[in-house]
């Protein structure tokens, strides 16, 4: 997956988040629960592909659509969001 396929599955997640106040579980769970349900581009094992990606590159995480949360913050709910992707969804 090249740089510009990984940014927009975050970008997707980004735009879904941009209006939370804090990152928390349910947010997680509401983004989770969006892919599952194909909200989001891609599926479970794409976006965890992607989260993997962005969380691996040194550069910002939102400098193509931005939110008012942090870095520090963004990352941190991607690597939630990426193990709670890795977990099996309930059948």
């Amino acid at each position: 997956m090249g740089t510009d396929s990984w940014k927009g599955h975050l970008n997707g997640v980004l735009y879904g988040i941009q209006f939370d106040r804090v990152l928390d579980d349910s947010v997680v769970t509401r983004v989770v629960n969006g892919v599952t349900a194909g909200h989001y581009p891609g599926d479970r094992a794409a976006t965890r592909d992607a989260l993997d990606q962005a969380l691996r590159s040194s550069g910002p995480l939102n400098d193509q659509a931005e939110t008012h949360h942090s870095e520090d913050e963004l990352r941190s709910f991607f690597r939630r969001l990426a193990a709670a992707l890795s977990t099996p969804s309930p059948s």
